[in-house]
């Protein structure tokens, strides 16, 4: 920045540098009619009087001159320094007409945002260029809030509100008389997002009131509350009751509160000296406020990490109205709510307030009374429903998607302190003492359902699925002991348990209902369990959002999406997103994005820097496996598969078999001994492993020994309606079958009718076989194009844990070859040698495979 404020002869163009900056537009209001008024000699004096009241503040403030028309575009290094001068300029401006009986008028904006900014050369300045330039959308922005304001107001946009009032003390002796408003968010023509606008000045000089819209500006207001719509609104009430009944019974949120806005709900103030109600309270308040379909709480685990990232002690620091105001304004939360309970006369009162965040007051509160302990959760039913309604949601949706909290939690307090420390304690990591806690609230009350769900989380984290299942099952037999949408939630991860293709739809319906949630979740099974890659890319895009406490994970797995739609630059920015929000490495998709561009060696240190962070532990990496064949290293990738045996014969052979029905060839790295003495090869195995065996038996021409592999995968029907993902699988055997026993066409019928964008890659590599058995070569090698133009998909696919990976990997490269055999006997040379050529450029060492040197040697003859 030093060059850029102070240029050299040396340096006379400067390159552009990007700055975070706060930019300020003073204008003269209505300076034109002023100088016809006053004169043309009049009003230069005026005017250049005007100009060195503002240049003589600047230095007093750290500011800079960037332009000057009417008013200045000045440059302040921060928001507090760009308030003080304005206030200044605005008292500087008085004190003016008050010496020289003038009417002058001035209107201020400040923004803060990124600039770029360069030094013209001497030679353009010698010709009448500026010092200095500074471009970037900060700079139509503030020219909009300038733009905006009333005269004598000074108008700021929300980040430069936020830094400047939490700064305001820095203000001195002026602080005394200044006062600060919220005007709502504004829509700036041009500007995709709305604007939340506040203003900031002296009382009995500044409007300190909204601005009026304007052409270019207008306050995001809902619609029936905007000029335009007030005729029509009264006419409407006097022909119907019902609809404008619900606007005139839903209330105007004082901090212009918006549907699927956040809150913060800050620790609770507990001053009856009881302690059970220390942790309880908290979180019934939280379960109930959460029931709404309009409100969005943030989570306490991402409440307490953005207080981990203010660098205070998350476990010993308390969410006041300090600290919670600030919270909401890192998150972007419109509102603090402050619970407090405590005993006024006898009876037991539970108070929340909503506080404003950027003041730091109280907007409005709510309490309720009553007598006792037992009382406390009925009135924490009343304040949430007051609340709800107060911030702008419809009494008729409080009442429908509201259960009383005894119902849906429990009513022993005793039941819900345990069950919220181990919410916290789960939060942690720590799962063993989480289960017990959540254990000792069923204790308590063997009936409090949500304990069950919990206890099924810790059990899916765990891998103890059976539990996972049963604890799911007794929460769902007590379903009348759970809101709406934790019932909805139960009912959606059972599924996933049992019956995927059921779960997508219930996780879809879930996401709808409650947006803002459920996205990642969502998106993460239509990942795995439906191959739907541009469904779970806008899922998760959504949940890539501040308020998200696993908003890393919805990075990685939004990485490994873009991966598999080929998007690698978005796939890389990403995973290091991910990696900048706490992710511990890349990750082994960031490593396998770099392959599929065959940037193998920072494959390789992506790769490297997983296994410091995660010491392999002795598992088949399949990460590193799918890059080495990818490569084309087989004798490593044998080395590879062997050694996973003595850690999981399994998952070895599962790899082994994967290699070699892309190769063509019976076996890759295994003998038969190991490759078949494992339960995906014999009883026991899951239906997507067998159904992948009868797949490669078939295409071998081992029709007998697929027939009873598709056998014993089960029931057709009941395969196809359990997920989307086997439901290809049983139709890829199938075909293989019919095309081993010669009805071709048949294969092409049964794959076809899979192909809707969410297919397995393997359906497409079936398709090449199918149909050149059918004699369609050109329908072939289409396919076998598709599949060499698929290689971030081939690494993506989640299948059945990734079981297909390097039967994708392989298939991927060795489509080269196919297309240029394809090629050949289309007649078409040319293209061939291309295909062959890219071929032998990724697989230098074909010989060590005898397989693709027969087919290799077989097409040079040919050519």
């Amino acid at each position: 920045m030093n060059a850029l404020l102070h240029p050299s002869a040396s340096t006379p163009h400067a390159a552009a540098i990007p700055l975070l900056r706060t930019l300020v537009l003073c204008d003269l209001v209505d300076s034109t009619a002023l100088t016809q008024r006053l004169g043309d000699q009049r009003a230069a004096d005026l005017f250049r009087k005007h100009d060195r009241l503002a240049r003589a503040l600047l230095p007093l403030h750290g500011g800079r001159e960037i332009d000057k028309t009417d008013g200045f575009l000045l440059m302040f290094e921060r928001p507090v320094q760009a308030v003080a001068f304005a206030l200044d300029y605005q008292r500087a401006l008085r004190d003016l007409n008050e010496a020289e009986g003038s009417t002058l008028a001035a209107r201020v904006g400040i923004h803060l945002g990124d600039v770029v900014a360069w030094d013209n050369s001497p030679e353009d300045i010698a010709r009448g260029a500026k010092p200095i330039e500074v471009e970037g959308l900060v700079k139509p922005i503030t020219s909009r809030l300038m733009q905006l304001a009333l005269p004598n107001q000074i108008l700021l946009s929300g980040v430069a509100h936020a830094l400047a009032h939490r700064a305001q003390g820095e203000l001195g002796e002026r602080l005394e008389t200044v006062r600060w408003r919220t005007h709502g968010r504004y829509r700036f023509k041009g500007v995709p997002d709305p604007i939340p606008v506040f203003e900031v000045g002296d009382e009995g000089v500044a409007p300190l009131k909204a601005p009026p819209w304007s052409g270019k500006a207008h306050r995001e207001v809902p619609f029936w509350r905007r000029p335009a719509t007030l005729g029509i609104e009264l006419a409407a009430l006097l022909l119907m009751l019902a609809i404008p009944a619900w606007y005139l019974f839903r209330p105007a949120s004082a901090i212009a509160f918006a549907q699927r806005d956040w809150v913060v709900v800050g620790d609770l103030k507990n001053l009856t000296g009881d302690a059970r109600f220390d942790e309880s309270i908290e979180t019934a308040f939280r379960i109930g406020l959460e029931q709404s379909r309009y409100v969005n709480v943030l989570s306490s685990l991402k409440t307490r990490e953005t207080i981990r990232l203010m660098q205070k002690d998350p476990s010993a620091t308390a969410v006041d109205r300090a600290v919670g105001a600030e919270v909401a304004l890192r998150d972007g939360a419109r509102a603090l709510i402050l619970p407090t309970i405590a005993e006024i006369g006898g009876r037991v009162r539970v108070t929340a307030e909503v506080v404003d965040p950027n003041t730091q007051t109280t907007v409005y509160s709510e309490s309720a009374d009553g007598i006792g302990a037992e009382s406390v959760l009925a009135s924490l039913d009343t304040v949430n429903q007051k609340l709800r309604v107060r911030l702008g949601e419809a009494m008729a949706a409080v009442s429908k998607d509201s259960q009383p909290l005894e119902s849906v939690t429990t009513s022993s307090l005793e039941a819900l302190k345990a069950y919220t420390i181990g919410e916290r304690v789960y939060a942690t990591g720590s799962m063993d003492e989480a289960r017990a806690l959540y254990r000792q609230a069923l204790v308590v009350d063997p009936g409090f359902a949500l304990a069950h769900i919990a206890l099924a989380r810790v059990a899916m984290n765990v891998n103890q699925a059976e539990i996972a299942k049963s604890e799911m099952a007794a929460a769902l037999a007590q379903a009348d002991r759970l809101s709406p949408m934790d019932k909805l939630y139960a009912e959606a991860l059972q599924a996933t348990m049992s019956e995927p293709r059921a779960a997508l739809d219930k996780l879809r319906m879930l996401n709808t209902l409650y947006p803002g949630r459920y996205e990642g979740i969502y998106g993460y099974f239509a990942w795995q369990d439906g191959n739907r890659f541009e469904e779970a890319i806008a899922a998760l895009e959504k949940s890539v959002i501040p308020q998200n406490p696993y908003r890393a994970t919805s990075l990685y797995v939004l990485g490994a999406l873009y991966l598999g739609m080929e998007r690698y630059a978005d796939a890389l920015r990403a995973f290091a997103d991910a990696k900048a929000s706490g992710l511990k490495s890349a990750g082994e998709f960031a490593a396998s994005a770099y392959a599929a561009q065959r940037d193998y060696a920072k494959a390789d240190e992506t790769l490297a820097e997983l296994e410091r962070t995660v010491p392999p532990n002795g598992e088949l990496s399949l990460a590193r496996l799918c890059i080495q064949l990818d490569q084309g290293q087989w004798s490593a990738a044998r080395a590879l598969i062997s050694a996973a045996t003595k850690k999981d014969a399994a998952v070895a052979a599962d790899a082994d078999a994967a290699v070699a029905a892309a190769l063509g060839s019976g076996r890759f790295a295994l003998p038969p001994a190991v490759a078949d003495d494992h339960p995906a090869a014999t009883a026991g195995a899951s239906p997507f492993r067998t159904l992948f065996r009868a797949y490669a038996d078939a295409r071998r021409g081992d029709v007998a020994a697929a027939r009873k592999q598709l056998e014993a995968a089960g029931n057709g029907a009941e395969l196809d309606g359990q997920s989307l993902i086997l439901a290809d699988m049983h139709a890829v055997a199938r075909a293989e079958l019919q095309r081993a026993s010669g009805n071709a066409k048949e294969a092409v019928s049964i794959l076809r009718a899979t192909v809707d964008g969410s297919e397995l890659l393997i359906v497409h590599a079936a398709l090449v076989d199918a149909y050149e058995s059918a004699g369609d070569r050109e329908a072939a090698l289409k396919e076998a194009r598709y599949l060499a133009g698929r290689r971030g998909r081939a690494y993506a696919e989640y299948n059945a844990e990734r079981v297909l990976s390097p039967y994708n990997v392989v298939q991927a490269t060795a489509a080269r070859l196919r297309s240029a055999e394809l090629l050949v006997a289309l007649g078409r040379k040319a293209e061939a040698d291309v295909e062959l050529a890219a071929f032998h450029d990724a697989w230098k060492d074909v010989a060590a495979i005898p397989e693709l040197a027969q087919r290799a040697a077989k097409l040079s003859a040919a050519r």
